[in-house]
């Protein structure tokens, strides 16, 4: 089944230059009407993979969410393209599993003080004055809750679906999970509640497009979703096999890069969430004046014991350059929710080492990226293939790749390759890496002020949805014959 397209836009140009001679006319309209044919025929229409929600089931109007501002109708150029309708899910599929915070969803996994100022965590409390502002001990998971609590106060949200360009499933996909992956919950159920739900409530705006003109978050990698159907022993639930979700746009930690049609990479949350402009400055201006002694850093847990590993045979490079590596062991210092240890490091460095770890991305490059480290990448998942939205291309200005065959092979040595980049080329990538910072951050919903001079990664993400509809909505094919 194919969607029904428009193409009333489309119109031909072309004109024929008059000939005198009849046969010559003739013989040149029959030369073109073959041409066209041959070129439909060899430029199928491409088939779009519909979900199996049903046009059926109960088409009654769409609830409006009570949390999201309604926009006028009088037209507003900063919207086109960009207002969205927020379904009102019931609280069972987001608020209420935040009520679950202390080990109801899995009993060793306690997440209330994570979720708190907005999905920020706890506020820093430090003694260091950079480190005194919009500092906070954000949790990475967290992802899913950020975004729902700036959709509250996003400004071209609107109550009408039938005004909206895209579509919110507010749906905590990724706390949702947790006992799916850890506890009793059988991995192949996750989503069927959803998909009922939206089978009973948001039949017409998602006959539209049959949801590709929709998104949510999951404040996880795509390696926890993407168990198929019908295996039993492998990781992750079922939630992206369901025939039901295969259009809708799920935003990630960390997608599978050939999934690139419905799964797109977002930053992951770091602990800097500026309110001002002023904050956002004053930062920057740090990063560019920081004093940098060593060349190189590595953070994480260190494992110079496994030698066939890229982070063994790292950990044992940076050892061996003593003067020139600076190190932090995230296995003896807790890093995962007090930024003030990382970025102390971060700030000392020229470069940061980013090997992949469980998973072939690292919250540490974003970490990176806000202290004005220059990345070392040792393979394109980590980057290249991934934050597509909010990372420019241009990665040789800003960031230093190495192979990581290379170096299991011992055919590289960091040391040496970073020792030959001259301090003009350094201050020049990490003038381009400074100029990224406002990409990756996720600014403080307060900060409704700085929206009229950077965009956040939160609004890039929206605009990058936006494309994406409106590329899918253009008509750019002949009708067929």
């Amino acid at each position: 089944m194919l969607l029904s397209r428009n193409y009333s836009n489309y119109s031909t140009t072309n004109k024929m230059q008059k000939l005198h001679k009849p046969r010559l006319v003739y013989g040149c309209c029959v030369v073109c009407f073959f041409i066209i044919i041959l070129t439909l025929w060899m430029c199928p229409e491409p088939q779009i993979q519909l979900s199996a929600l049903s046009t059926t089931l109960n088409p009654n109007p769409l609830v409006s969410p009570t949390f999201a501002p309604v926009t006028t109708t009088d037209v507003d150029d900063t919207c086109t393209g960009r207002r969205i309708f927020t379904y009102n899910l019931p609280p069972s599929f987001n608020t209420d599993l935040l009520e679950l915070c202390d080990g109801h969803l899995v009993f060793w996994i306690k997440f209330c003080k994570h979720y708190r100022n907005y999905g920020f965590g706890e506020f820093l409390n430090s003694s260091v004055p950079i480190f005194r502002d919009d500092w906070y001990g954000t949790d990475a998971y967290m992802l899913e809750v950020i975004f729902f609590e700036r959709m509250l106060t996003y400004d071209c949200a609107t109550s009408n679906p039938d005004e909206a360009d895209l579509f919110f499933i507010p749906y905590f996909s990724g706390l949702d999970a947790l006992p799916y992956l850890y506890g009793s919950k059988k991995a192949h159920r996750q989503g069927k509640d959803l998909i009922s739900w939206l089978e009973a409530n948001a039949t017409e705006s998602w006959e539209r497009f049959k949801g590709i003109d929709h998104f949510m978050i999951a404040g996880r990698t795509s390696w926890d979703f993407s168990r198929q159907l019908s295996e039993t022993e492998a990781w992750g639930t079922s939630l992206f096999s369901e025939p039901a979700l295969w259009n809708v746009t799920s935003m990630l930690l960390e997608r599978k890069p050939w999934m690139g049609r419905i799964e797109q990479a977002i930053p992951y949350p770091v602990g800097f969430h500026p309110s001002t402009t002023a904050s956002l400055t004053s930062w920057i201006d740090h990063v560019r004046n920081s004093n940098r002694n060593f060349l190189f850093s590595f953070s994480g847990a260190l494992r110079p014991q496994m030698t066939t590993s890229i982070r063994g045979i790292l950990s044992q490079q940076c050892a061996n350059a003593t003067h020139q590596c600076s190190t932090l062991d995230c296995s003896k210092i807790q890093c995962s929710h007090n930024p003030e240890p990382i970025y102390t490091k971060l700030l000392e460095a020229d470069f940061c080492l980013q090997p992949r770890g469980d998973t072939a991305t690292r919250r540490s490059t974003f970490d990176s990226i806000l202290s004005g480290c220059i990345p070392v990448f040792f393979h394109k998942d980590t980057a290249h293939t991934q934050y597509t939205w909010h990372l420019p291309s241009d990665f040789e200005n800003w960031s230093v790749y190495i192979d990581e065959m290379a170096i299991k092979n011992g055919n590289a040595n960091v040391q040496e390759i970073l020792n030959q980049y001259s301090k003009e080329r350094v201050i020049e990538m990490r003038e381009r890496l400074i100029s990224i910072i406002p990409n990756i951050v996720y600014r403080h919903p307060s900060g409704v002020a700085m929206a009229n001079s950077m965009k956040d990664a939160f609004d890039l993400t929206i605009d990058g949805m936006a494309r994406k509809v409106a590329a899918f909505k253009k008509p750019t094919l002949l009708p067929r014959l």
